[in-house]
């Protein structure tokens, strides 16, 4: 008795092979597995996207803060208002605590500068969040605006509160809120009721106004900034649709 081994034929030997053992050159793809490639332009718009979400943060940061400070402007001056309109006597009254011509402008150019940075701050934040095309142009558009207006509106109400206070600080027929109150510092036993209060309240509506002026101009070189981000992703040569950022 003799025994034969069985072989398969070369072609049945060679589908196995090419079943059980696969190539990547019978796959048709290269072995390699390195690092995806990316361009310079890939890196800039990287670079740039990431600082229009800082520049973003940082304007965010500052109309909260402008908005915190205008909404205690607001709360000073009508306070000082209101005390002012509860103590105010007629003419006809012996004793009156005010004096006859009370010049009420520069307390209220601070109600209605507070009014209006809250105002400006509260539009922005509304605008920073919603999401639309192109929003670091139009929030580049919307800050210039409210950052310049609001910095003219501070730099009013200080320059033109300061005029009034100071020319009818010497007077003795007439008189602002802070001015003919403020008087009485130091003598605080026998000061009429409200009037540490006014002057206090009116002070701190000032210096509030005062602090915004620094954080307007602060909202100006922010607004500078976001333009130059815009304009360096124009410049990276950055496709259309990436050049197109739109802030998250």
């Amino acid at each position: 008795m003799s025994f034969r081994v069985m072989t398969p034929p070369p072609e049945q030997k060679l589908q196995m092979n090419s079943h059980s053992s696969p190539t990547f050159s019978s796959l048709g793809r290269s072995p390699s597995i390195g690092p995806p490639a990316y361009t310079t332009d890939d890196l800039l718009a990287a670079k740039y996207e990431k600082l229009s979400r800082w520049v973003q943060w940082f304007r965010t940061f500052i109309a909260i803060v402008t908005l915190g400070a205008s909404i205690a402007v607001i709360a000073c001056a009508a306070a000082s208002l209101q005390a002012f309109s509860g103590s105010h006597l007629e003419p006809q009254w012996l004793l009156p605590l005010w004096p006859l011509n009370v010049d009420l402008r520069p307390t209220h150019t601070v109600l209605g500068c507070g009014i209006t940075i809250a105002v400006f701050s509260f539009a922005y934040l509304a605008a920073s969040f919603i999401s639309m095309p192109r929003k670091l142009h139009y929030l580049n558009i919307s800050s210039t605006v409210i950052s310049f207006l609001g910095l003219f509106a501070s730099l009013f109400t200080i320059i033109f509160a300061s005029i009034i206070t100071n020319r009818l600080a010497s007077s003795t027929s007439s008189g602002s809120l802070n001015s003919w109150t403020c008087r009485w510092q130091g003598f605080e036993k026998v000061a009429p009721a409200n009037f540490t209060k006014i002057c206090n309240d009116g002070t701190a509506a000032l210096d509030l106004v005062i602090l915004l002026v620094i954080v307007e101009v602060l909202a100006v070189g922010a607004t500078a900034w976001g333009w130059w981000v815009e304009m360096r992703l124009k410049r990276s040569g950055v496709g259309a649709g990436k050049s197109e950022v739109e802030l998250v």
